[in-house]
């Protein structure tokens, strides 16, 4: 029987020793994408005496280097994708006592090791399944736009990762699917500040129209010489940030222009919030980026008669807050 998209599947688990692949223990809902190949193959030429080129292929390396998709971001999810990419080792703490929202601050070091933890993932459907240990991110796209009707608001993530190795399994069975919450774009609030003490202190309201925020990790692998064709450690690198943003063209927008041109410090947030846990606070995610303005442009583009401004926020490192982006999970996951 031919393979079918219905049986298409994403499903993970934490590693003890990165690296050391271990059974799935959840599932994740990502969209259905092909498995890129973790191999290439060399052809040699020779002077075979025939009229070929060559009779011999060789694959000298492995690695897996894709990514995964969710159009319909959901809270749950979170906390594995950053702890394997922006920090790793976090214990989260819960916010109410006893209702289950737990808060994961990811808040990288920029003067230490931030220590990723690291997932076996597997993947594929009813015909073929794979896994690939040493699971880590090392980018992501979040993206979302307010629409003007009563249509939906997905939030969008996409995680770069890269692996070891893609080997041939069963799936690990009997895994529920999992109760999530969506991100909402809706719902998506800004804030504009101008020092990470302030961070969060200034609502922005009637500005944000939509949103695409990209975070890099830098984590990477490394290839030494040894027994395994597939890298042996990872190392980590400087952390980036890019986010673009779409305004409503009033008075908070031609301010943004006016920082640009002088190029002052600013200190964004966005926050999303989702339903309460228990009787507790809300599913959150927040993402905090210090940088400047790298390019406003007044009229953009037009929605329904009203003039739009365009404006990209190039991340920097600021001295004085020791910072470049931090972001903030609450969901009810206590461990991924």
């Amino acid at each position: 029987m031919p393979g079918e998209r219905a049986f298409i599947k994403f499903q993970y688990g934490k590693e003890a020793t990165r690296g050391t692949a271990v059974a799935a223990t959840g599932v994740m809902l990502a969209d259905p994408m092909p498995i890129k190949p973790d191999r290439k193959p060399r052809f040699p030429e020779d002077a075979l005496g025939v009229r070929a080129a060559s009779f011999r292929s060789i694959i000298d390396q492995y690695l897996v280097a894709d990514s995964l998709k969710f159009s319909n971001a959901y809270f749950q999810v979170l906390p594995a994708l950053f702890g394997c990419g922006i920090k790793g080792g976090i214990t989260p703490t819960e916010v109410t006592g006893s209702q289950g929202d737990y808060r994961w601050d990811f808040y990288p070091s920029l003067t230490a090791a931030n220590a990723p933890d690291s997932l076996t993932l597997e993947r594929g459907d009813d015909t073929q399944a794979v896994e690939c240990e040493y699971t880590m991110f090392d980018r992501y796209k979040i993206s979302g736009a307010i629409p003007q009707a009563a249509d939906g608001a997905p939030v969008a993530l996409e995680a770069g990762f890269f692996a070891c190795q893609d080997t041939p399994v069963s799936f690990t069975g009997a895994l529920s699917l999992p109760t999530v919450e969506m991100l909402n774009a809706k719902v998506a609030r800004f804030y504009l500040d101008t020092t990470w003490a302030g961070v969060g202190g200034t609502e922005k309201t009637g500005l944000l129209r939509g949103f695409d925020i990209e975070l890099l990790t830098n984590v990477h692998p490394m290839f030494h010489g040894g027994a395994f064709k597939y890298f042996d450690v990872h190392a980590e690198g400087v952390l980036a940030a890019m986010a673009t943003f779409t305004f409503e063209g009033n008075a908070d927008a031609d301010a943004i222009w006016d920082a640009y041109r002088a190029q002052s410090l600013a200190v964004v947030r966005l926050s999303i919030e989702g339903a309460q846990i228990g009787s507790g606070t809300n599913h959150k995610l927040v993402v905090d980026i210090s940088g400047k303005w790298e390019e406003v442009t007044p009229i953009g583009t037009i929605e329904n008669g009203n003039n739009l401004h365009q404006a990209t926020l190039h991340g920097l490192y600021d001295p004085t807050g020791a910072k470049i982006y931090q972001v903030q999970v609450v969901t009810n996951k206590l461990t991924y």
